[in-house]
């Protein structure tokens, strides 16, 4: 290798790591491009014998590529070919960056801090860019307001938001102007309430109630002691008394209702009336005071959605007239439909099925549908197009074809034709559209790979938190915990951005941060 050569090597794979940072919020594309670079400066920079000795020397290293192996060995027992190869392509990051980032010289604390505050700037810019959409500036229609992250998913925008949220801190006291840091993480939080993103805020909640435990723990003072147990104990209370009187909302049915029902419209039409149905919207029954004949009329002349048709979230818009009109305790007919401003009816064209989420915060409105879902799947409710409920189904599902190939999985390639086959053997209530994968990466390494390799998958993921030099630094225990939560919910290392999401920050803060960068965390 010439020096000329090797000379720009550090400088390629460091641009190849900020260009990743930049990559995760913002675009696909460039994340497939860094890569290049990182590989390209690795290779430059010569010495690869040393290097790959380093490298496998190193057991996180070795563990994340027995991981990354096992999936190739799961092509061996596969039918799906195409998928397969897709998956292990998908998953290819878990072989190559650990080798070249455990290979490579430790970021100087200025490369580090440069790599944190692009990230930090990519996740606002992004999130800047959804804000524009969500008040027209660029105009883009969306549906729902979780469709304003137009880059990646929202999941994965609240996850890259929570690390930004942690850098930010990290940044605090180690450059100047830290305290327009502080109103960023302030913006971010707001913008995880705009977007109702229960796992981003769920997940940080989570966080915080650590740190202060820990921060309990390890505290000799006896006063600050008790403001962290007051603060605490103030939060918890708080959060559950919401949660509480919500449910108390959801599932609330008002059986005064039932009595003395009217038989007529004002305009003389009959009323039907399901009084064994217990569906309730604050508290008002649903399925009293219907008279669909006068509805189709009212609600045609008023709205580009047919009566008969679905909504924009692709659920029966009628369903949503019912439910929308019960929760301002209105009956089902013409005349509630006049009484409904135009900003109504576009709710609920738009899937709005309660008046008080008009009026309600985002994240109000988030529990309450959360826990309608919940309400509605205990008492036999379909738990299509419902985002919590059909993950109950989803999970059932994997642990069902888990039992039946407990050692060796489906094969790398198989998981998705063995869900369609399961979901069939057991007349899954969830419509076809929605009977998706496991949502949950443990499940999905064991219905892919069995029992084993889920065992080493715990391991690969659990072994850098019981060392020491890992489990005190601040930046990479919060990414754990974060990495891990969003694990039980999603199927985080089945995707490009998910992947690429914990493969980069799992090697940037186990193997290219100074560990004396630890030190005074905030």
């Amino acid at each position: 290798m010439t020096g000329r050569l090797q000379s720009i090597s550090k400088p390629l794979f460091f641009a190849g790591v900020l260009l990743f940072a930049v990559g995760l919020p913002l675009s696909m594309f460039l994340m497939s491009v860094s890569q290049l670079f990182i590989i390209v400066g690795w290779l430059l920079d010569g010495d690869l014998k040393e290097k790959l000795k380093t490298a496998f020397n190193n057991k996180v290293v070795l563990l994340l590529v027995a991981f990354f192996l096992w999936h190739v060995v799961g092509l061996l027992y596969t039918t799906d070919f195409h998928y397969g190869f897709k998956d292990v392509r998908v998953k290819l990051p878990l072989l190559i960056i650990p080798i070249i980032f455990s290979s490579m010289p430790v970021f100087s604390d200025k490369q580090f801090k440069t790599v944190a505050l692009v990230f930090v700037a990519a996740v606002l810019v992004s999130t800047l860019i959804s804000m524009c959409i969500y008040v027209g500036v660029i105009p883009i229609k969306f549906q729902n307001v979780r469709d304003i992250s137009i880059f990646i998913s929202h999941i994965r925008l609240s996850l890259l938001i929570c690390i930004a949220v942690y850098l930010s801190f990290w940044l605090f006291r180690r450059i100047k102007f830290g305290y327009g840091l502080l109103l960023l993480v302030v913006w971010f939080v707001f913008f995880l309430t705009l977007i109702e993103s229960v796992t981003g805020l769920g997940i940080m909640a989570v966080v915080l109630l650590i740190y202060a435990i820990n921060a309990f723990l390890k505290n000799k003072s006896v006063l600050r002691k008790g403001v962290i147990a007051f603060s605490v104990v103030v939060a918890v209370s708080l959060l559950a008394f919401n949660i509480k009187n919500t449910w108390h909302d959801v599932t609330f049915f008002n059986d005064a209702e039932l009595r003395n029902l009217a038989a007529n419209t004002a305009n003389g039409t009959p009323y039907t009336h399901d009084t064994l149905n217990r569906e309730a919207e604050n508290g008002h029954p649903v399925w009293i005071n219907i008279c669909e004949p006068e509805l189709r009329e009212a609600w045609n002349q008023r709205s580009r959605i047919m009566y008969d048709d679905r909504n924009l979230n692709g659920d029966e818009i009628k369903r949503t007239i019912f439910r929308f009109l019960a929760s301002k305790g209105l009956a089902k007919d013409a005349l509630a439909i006049k009484q409904l401003s135009d900003a109504e009816i576009n709710a609920i064209e738009h899937g709005v099925a309660n008046a008080n989420d008009l009026t309600d915060s985002n994240i109000h409105n988030r529990l309450r549908a959360t826990l309608w879902e919940l309400n509605r799947y205990r008492t036999g409710g379909n738990p299509s197009g419902h985002s919590l409920t059909m993950r109950f189904e989803f999970w059932m599902t994997a642990l069902q074809i888990i039992k039946q190939q407990p050692l060796t999985g489906v094969g790398t390639g198989d998981v998705p034709d063995a869900f369609a086959k399961k979901y069939d053997e057991t007349n899954s209530m969830l419509d076809i559209k929605f009977r998706l994968r496991s949502h949950n990466q443990f499940l999905a390494v064991a219905v892919a790979l069995g029992i084993p390799a889920l065992i080493l998958f715990i391991i690969m993921l659990f072994y850098p938190v019981f060392q020491s030099q890992y489990s005190r630094s601040f930046l990479f225990m919060t990414f754990w915990i974060t990495a891990f939560l969003s694990m039980l919910t999603e199927d985080t290392l089945e995707t490009q951005a998910g992947v690429s999401f914990f493969i980069f920050f799992s090697c940037l803060f186990l193997f290219l941060k100074n560990k004396e960068l630890d030190k005074n965390i905030i």
